[in-house]
């Protein structure tokens, strides 16, 4: 009987999970998208092995091993040829962007609060619990961006930040012109 409640449970639960996704992750912030070079290597080596595999289909004399290494380099082949015809490269660097963009909005209302902490206390701030109330007066921060460090002096400072989604990671320094500036 518990094994049947305990089935009829995961059953629910798994068909839940895929008619909503949303309900898992209330706090949608886009796919993650894995660096250009990920799909560079992945192609590279698929296209190495299977080569490798059909150079050695070829160079074997017995036929139950050769035929085994040449139907072998079809799933490497096949994989380049995902890679490169399946991908869309180019909707992958707009959405890059687009996160990018706004990392660097995030950035810019940090740069904002941090000038106007600076015109009031005359330092600038490097707690970022103390900052997030300082940013509240411009547009805030995005909740799918991440401030990975901040660093505060008295002339200046340094902020890095990334979107969850994005496999870039934005900088911000104030010395280069104003702190409202990108560095």
């Amino acid at each position: 009987m518990l094994i049947k409640i305990f089935c009829n449970y995961v059953l629910i639960s798994f068909f839940t999970i895929v008619m909503f996704p949303g309900l898992i992750d209330a706090s949608n912030c886009g796919d993650t998208i894995k660096p250009l070079s990920y799909f560079d290597e992945v192609s590279q080596y698929s296209l190495l092995l299977c080569f490798g595999l059909f150079v050695i289909g070829i160079l074997i004399d017995k036929k139950p091993w050769k035929v085994t290494a040449l139907s072998s380099s079809i799933l490497p082949l096949a994989l380049w040829g995902y890679v490169q015809f399946m991908v869309d490269f180019t909707d992958l660097k707009k959405n890059v962007f687009a996160y990018n963009a706004l990392a660097e909005g995030t950035l810019a209302n940090i740069a904002e609060a941090q000038d106007r902490y600076k015109s009031e206390q005359g330092v600038f701030l490097k707690d970022l619990q103390e900052l997030y109330s300082h940013v509240a007066g411009s547009h805030g921060i995005n909740p799918c961006v991440r401030i990975l460090k901040i660093n505060a002096g008295f002339n200046q400072w340094i902020a890095e930040a990334k979107h969850v989604s994005s496999p870039d990671t934005i900088k911000w320094d104030s010395s280069s012109g104003s702190s409202l500036k990108k560095g």
